[in-house]
């Protein structure tokens, strides 16, 4: 009998050629129950014994491509102009282990297009994306909800056992808004600069060896050196650049944000890479949507005092406050990456494994990856760009000046 991972990724295969003549079907009519999604999807009806293998996230994948699919047409239907944020067109191949990197930059593109000219379209993508993104964004462990110090933010997390495994490509139920704005803090005096140490690149030889310490004074020098080695791998070059693309494009918007923090705008946009994949319609905590109520996940009820209509920079300076960065000194290569994976959890470390959250798409991680809270996949391969990624783009291409 062959092994369920290895007949996915058979089914996946087969599956992916077919699905991409999907892009010349009519795509405007109602969506039907799942099995119907994927024979219309397909151009074909499948026969019962091949439906009866397929795995759950075959028919989820069938359901959110129709749907971006359908988003893409009448994005064209409305004449909305394009974005450069743009990849791809047509079909999108129906492989689970795919999906979120080839599906990121036609959704975060659908939002840019519509976001200042159809809000309401604009919400449906961000809703969409917000359902992309929960397919990748699990936290191993979680943190306090109250605001904290850097030192408190950095401590040792807390595991959050009691709240439920996320549900993938479904909608939370979220709370009702509370009635009253929560006021913005004043600016802070004096920005921090955008310099960061320079380091050398030199390919990384041998095994990596992962600190199972969580003290930065300890992991310093293997944060370095990690950044100085890795590499990006080929096949995850493109979208690597697309990241630089969305980074570039958006400064201005996380400039905005960082002027009232005082924390970076590179590292405002990788946060928001990895907590929200880029949605501007979804809090910058942890993806939720949407932004006119509350977040639901960890941490919940955020932001405590949140009046509709509500803006995506008011919601981030919450967030970038409650996690105790707002304020916070040093913002070296090493202290940058430090921080990132201790608001992510060292679920990872403690394994003595690196982090997806830092090294996704480079030769410093290769696969395993926490699919559900507290559950965690050997096999499993993480689909986001890893925030060391985002960085080393920036650096190479100069946008961050190297000290």
């Amino acid at each position: 009998m062959v092994a369920s991972r290895d007949r996915r990724s058979f089914i996946a295969r087969g599956l992916a050629g077919l699905t991409a003549l999907a892009g010349a079907q009519p795509l405007h009519a109602a969506f039907s129950p799942l099995t119907s999604d994927l024979d219309k999807l397909l151009g074909m009806k499948l026969p019962e014994p091949l439906i009866s293998l397929l795995p759950g996230e075959v028919f989820e994948g069938a359901s959110f491509i129709r749907k971006l699919l359908a988003m893409e047409a009448e994005a064209k239907a409305l004449r909305l102009p394009k974005s450069l944020l743009s990849r791809g067109e047509g079909g999108i191949p129906l492989d689970p282990d795919r999906l979120y990197e080839l599906a990121l930059p036609r959704l975060v593109a659908l939002i840019d297009r519509s976001e200042f000219r159809k809000l309401g379209f604009a919400d449906r993508a961000g809703e969409l994306l917000s359902l992309l993104h929960r397919t990748q964004h699990v936290t191993p462990e979680g943190y306090s909800l109250a605001p904290r110090s850097e030192a408190t933010a950095l401590a040792a997390p807390m595991f959050f056992n009691d709240q439920p495994a996320t549900e993938r490509l479904k909608l939370p139920t979220l709370a009702q808004p509370d009635t009253q704005p929560e006021p913005l803090p004043a600016p802070l005096p004096n920005p921090l600069p955008n310099p960061l140490p320079n380091p050398l690149p030199s390919p990384l030889q041998g095994p990596i060896t992962v600190s199972r310490t969580l003290q930065f004074d300890a992991l310093s020098d293997e944060y370095a050196s990690l950044f100085r080695a890795a590499q990006i791998r080929a096949q995850h070059r493109e979208t690597a650049e697309w990241h630089l693309t969305m980074l570039r494009a958006s400064k201005a918007r996380y400039a905005g944000v960082a002027e009232r923090t005082g924390v970076p705008w590179y590292f405002v946009a990788t946060v928001h890479g990895l907590e929200a994949s880029f949605n501007f319609r979804a809090h910058l905590h942890n993806g939720d949507f949407p932004l006119q109520r509350r977040t639901r996940q960890v941490p919940a009820g955020r932001p405590t005092r949140w009046l509709p209509p509500s803006d995506w920079e008011s919601s981030a300076i919450d967030a970038l406050r409650i996690m105790g960065f707002a304020g916070a000194q040093d913002w070296s290569v090493p202290r940058i990456l430090h921080r990132l994976e201790a608001f992510n959890g060292f679920g990872y470390r403690r394994m003595g494994r690196t982090s997806p959250y830092l090294w996704s798409f480079t030769t410093a991680y290769d696969r395993g990856k926490y699919v559900a809270d507290g559950k965690f996949s050997a096999s499993a391969i993480s689909q986001q760009c890893g925030g060391a990624v985002m960085l080393k783009l920036l650096a190479e291409a100069g946008d961050i000046a190297f000290a």
